[in-house]
Formats: C-alpha cells, sequence, structure tokens
C-alpha cells in the first residue's frame, strides 16, 4: 500500500486504535510503521501516554481472561452438579432395590416421590450443604413431604402412580425453606445473645 494511502487511514483512526497498531508495531510493514510514527508524533501521543495505554490492555487482558476462566468454571460445575444428581437418583434406586425388606404398598408412591423432591431440593441449594440447619430442615421437609403426599394422594399431571410429585416438591419446598429460615434466625440470635453469666462474674 502506497504510504500516502497509510497516512490517510492512520489519520482516521481513534487514538486508541493508533495505539493498538504501535504496541504490535512488529507486525507492520517499515512504511506502516513510518507512517503511523509521523501520525503519533502530529497527535503528540508521548511514550507516557503509550505505556499507560498498554498497561491498561493489559490489565483487561488478565481481566478478561479471569472472567472467562471464571465461566468456564461455572459451566463445569452446572455439569458436575447434574452429574451428581443422575448419580444420587441411581444410588437411591439402587439401595432401595437391594434394601432386605419391602415399603408397604401404601407408602410406596410417596416414599418414591418424597426421595425425588428431596434429592431435587438439596441439589437446588447445595451451597447450604456445609450447614448443619440444611440438613435438619431437609429432613423435617421430607416427613412433611410424605406425610401429605400420603395423605392427600393427588392426582395431578406431574405424577409417581397416585403420588403427585408437583405436590410433593411445593410441599417439600415450602417446608425446607421455612424450617431453615427459622433455624437460621434461631441460630443467630443464640451467637448474638449476651453472656449474662460472665458478665455477673465480672462485676465487683
Amino acid at each position: 500500500m502506497p504510504i500516502q494511502e497509510l497516512v490517510d487511514e492512520y489519520r482516521k483512526k481513534t487514538d486508541e486504535e493508533l495505539l493498538r497498531l504501535a504496541r504490535d508495531r512488529e507486525q507492520l510493514t517499515p512504511e506502516a510503521i513510518s507512517a503511523l510514527t509521523d501520525e503519533l508524533t502530529r497527535r503528540k501521543l508521548a511514550a507516557e501516554r503509550f505505556k499507560a495505554f498498554s498497561k491498561e490492555e493489559e490489565r483487561q487482558g488478565r481481566k478478561e481472561a479471569f472472567r472467562s476462566k471464571r465461566q468456564r468454571a461455572r459451566a463445569a460445575g452446572r455439569w458436575w452438579s447434574r452429574i451428581q444428581l443422575v448419580a444420587a437418583y441411581a444410588i437411591g434406586f439402587l439401595v432401595y432395590h437391594l434394601i432386605p425388606f419391602k415399603i408397604p404398598s401404601a407408602w410406596e408412591d410417596a416414599a418414591v416421590v418424597t426421595f425425588l423432591c428431596t434429592v431435587a431440593i438439596g441439589f437446588m441449594f447445595q451451597e447450604f450443604w456445609k450447614r448443619l440447619s440444611f440438613w435438619v430442615s431437609l429432613a423435617i421437609a421430607a416427613l412433611a413431604q410424605l406425610w401429605v403426599i400420603k395423605t392427600l394422594n393427588p392426582r395431578a399431571n406431574w405424577h409417581y402412580k397416585n403420588a403427585s410429585i408437583l405436590t410433593g416438591f411445593a410441599v417439600g419446598l415450602l417446608v425446607w425453606g421455612a424450617m431453615f429460615l427459622l433455624l437460621r434466625r434461631v441460630s443467630q440470635d443464640s451467637d448474638t445473645r449476651p453472656d449474662f453469666r460472665h458478665e455477673s462474674q465480672r462485676e465487683p
């Protein structure tokens, strides 16, 4: 490309575009480097501005790389959670078929739906797995599901035989949420409650 065309082209570019070209000048031809240098000089884009621009570009590059890495980690985490969910269901049904005793037929449908819904709720909120209140609430929710499904025995579009999956999931989610919030509130109150016994011992 003739040098005059390069000059005209560089004059149309923004300062950032010129600085980006200057950063990658080893990829340019000698004529392009000459035209670029003249344009940078004409605009008084000093070396300090170029260094600051390069640092900002590097910072943005690291930020973008970190964001991309975090997105890949989240995607991998979602897939791993799905694999764990499928494995939990598979292990649960395997244990169900291998246990030496059989669940009474009157409770069988409700037990299967309770298992399906309880595992689903557990994986929906797995960020709370390390809290004891989570598991206590989940156990109480499972008992509530079992009782409600067995008592109502509703029929619905989403059902396992005579046990409604939709009803079981709704009951389990509501009971789990209520119990979990209640236990967290009780735990927070106990942590913030002043120790009057120690205070009385410190009094003269």
